[in-house]
């Protein structure tokens, strides 16, 4: 006897449309190749390449199949509902619960809601009748984290006695009630309790830095998420202090000094995961301030396609990686993803470039196939001398972390004119600057010249979600900007209003704009002569540069981004 699978409930209610002549069957087909391609639903499918209004997908769920529906974009999730449904049961399951009806019953959105076991299942686990509505509008599994991502439990307090530079390990424990990380008291909470639970939420929400900063009267935290800071907590002062000892405790610095600035570090598992936080203090008008990088490595290391370089830039700078020997400079201000795009670079080159080894400060990311070096001046090696002992041990390619002050740039020079690939980061304002810099610091300008064969610019803008992007006109200034760069008319851009996926910002993760300067022998007689970084750049141009404001409003037209976003982050002047 053939056994035949039972068809999904979207293929079931695809079928109903079918039947009820709201799709053809091209149609329902390719949805159906759309959705493994896209990793989405059936139905989301349907709707995202138009072969389906919203509206009629509702009222054909709605009405004729009295299947309630639910937009994943636009519905309130209470943290109550939430809080009944542990979290691995609802990724498990892919459920996710958002409400209370009327009479009490737990409302929960599901891809399944004819599913009548896992329905009995809810109930016993949260003593509660259930009812399930269908989830459209986007992707439930990105829903599910992203609630439960911002409404963490508690840490489990590892035993004490762990002093600076050690690893710890946090054991999330079942959240009860409203033990939420905005909505728990926190300040009964002992430090090290506290900073566990800082630090869990900052490494879920993805933040690059958490900012413990001191007022008059109490102490606010902050994350900085997709380069913008958000107001996450405010605490009482005595917890702030008792949280800023702990840390520095855990970091290896000096608890008994308030006044000086510190630096120090330390590392916690979350599980399997172990992130690195790099810290910075200092005392200002109402105590000790904190910033705390976070390193979090688990992602891996990103292609250098996903860094959202152009393919024009992008085949420029694998041309100028393939080169036996030179200088490539990376330049951007702090937090642009200077580093990101080193260590991509640097990926590629593992397996066929021989002994690649890096000095750095700190080191960021631990790569297989990378001799590293870290900077430790209370040993006498900073970057001029870790360079000089790289020299000596037959590299093939250096990275050096940072070009901050003239020894370190004329040994990096003289480093590229005997053989050598060296990869360096250093601060400036575009690709051409860079140049203008590195002979700022003392460099020769005929070293310069014959050392550096490319440089790299970039800046990191925000891309639109998703889930709630809806075509916008531009403004004046906008239209004016973009037509007088691009030299054509004016298209309509995308726009995020926001959404449940984004937390009502329009924005989901960051991406970079880059230009990618290739030194030629026109460039290198203007650099020899002591040119300005504007006349670098008009010459860059004119050989076919793509320069950042260009490559920002490509990324507008393309939906990817929205022009406000790059005349913030991608700052130029003419």
């Amino acid at each position: 006897m053939v056994s035949r699978a039972t068809p999904s409930f979207e293929e079931r209610v695809g079928q109903v449309l079918l039947e009820g002549g709201f799709i053809t069957q091209e149609q329902l087909d390719g949805a159906r190749t759309a959705s493994e391609a896209e990793s989405s639903s059936l139905l989301d499918a349907m709707v995202s390449h138009g072969m389906l209004a919203q509206e009629t997908l509702v009222t054909v769920l709605s009405f004729q199949l009295r299947i309630p529906v639910v937009d994943l974009r636009h519905v309130q999730v209470d943290p109550d509902a939430v809080a009944l449904v542990p979290e691995d049961y609802a990724r498990a399951h892919r459920v996710m619960p958002t409400g209370f009806d009327a009479d009490g019953s737990l409302r929960i959105a599901t891809r399944m809601p004819n599913d009548f076991q896992l329905s009995s299942e809810l109930s016993s686990i949260t003593g509660r009748q259930t009812k399930f509505v269908l989830a459209i509008g986007g992707k439930l599994d990105d829903l599910i984290n992203r609630v439960y991502n911002s409404a963490p439990s508690a840490p489990v307090a590892a035993p004490p006695g762990n002093n600076g530079g050690g690893t710890r390990t946090i054991s999330p424990a079942a959240a009860k009630g409203e033990a939420t990380f905005l909505g728990q008291d926190i300040s009964t909470l002992p430090a090290m309790q506290a900073v566990d639970m800082v630090t869990l939420q900052a490494v879920k929400a993805n933040a690059s830095d958490i900012h413990m900063v001191p007022t008059a009267d109490s102490a606010k935290v902050l994350f900085r998420m997709d380069g913008q800071l958000r107001q996450m907590v405010v605490l009482p002062l005595t917890l702030h202090e008792s949280m800023v000892s702990r840390i520095k405790v855990e970091s290896g610095m000096d608890i008994s000094e308030d006044r000086r600035p510190q630096d120090g570090g330390f590392s916690l598992k979350f599980g399997e995961r172990r992130v690195e936080f790099r810290v910075a203090s200092i005392g200002t008008t109402w105590g000790e301030m904190m910033v705390i990088r976070v390193l979090d490595q688990s992602g891996g290391l990103l292609s250098l396609e996903a860094l959202g370089m152009d393919p024009q830039s992008l085949q420029v700078w694998r041309s100028l990686l393939d080169l036996p020997y030179g200088m490539l400079l990376v330049s951007g201000p702090t937090g642009s993803g200077k580093t990101t795009t080193l260590y991509a670079s640097v990926a590629e080159l593992i397996t066929s470039r021989g002994n690649i080894m890096s000095v750095e400060d700190p080191i960021e990311y631990r790569m297989d196939g990378v001799n590293q070096i870290q900077v430790n001046r209370a040993a006498g090696v900073d970057f001029p001398a870790g360079l000089r002992s790289i020299m000596r041990l037959d590299p093939d390619i250096i990275l050096v972390g940072e070009i901050r002050d003239k020894e370190t740039a004329t040994t990096a020079v003289n480093a590229a004119m005997t053989g050598h690939l060296v990869l360096a980061s250093i601060h400036s304002n575009d690709a051409a600057s860079s140049i203008v810099r590195l002979i700022d610091l003392g460099v020769e300008p005929f070293l310069a010249a014959t050392g550096v064969i490319g440089c790299l610019a970039q800046r990191l803008v925000r891309q639109v979600c998703p889930q709630c992007s809806q075509p916008k006109e531009a403004t004046a200034t906008e239209a004016i900007a973009y037509e007088q760069e691009m030299q054509q008319p004016v298209p309509q851009f995308m726009s995020g209003p926001g959404c449940n996926f984004c937390g009502d910002s329009g924005f989901v993760g960051r991406s970079g704009v880059f230009e990618v300067l290739s030194v030629d022998e026109s460039m290198r007689r203007k650099i020899s002569q002591g040119s300005s970084g504007p006349d670098i750049r008009e010459s860059a141009v004119k050989s076919g540069m793509v320069t950042m404001r260009r490559a920002g409003m490509q990324m507008a037209q393309a939906g990817k981004t929205t022009l406000s976003e790059v005349f913030r982050s991608v700052f130029f002047l003419d």
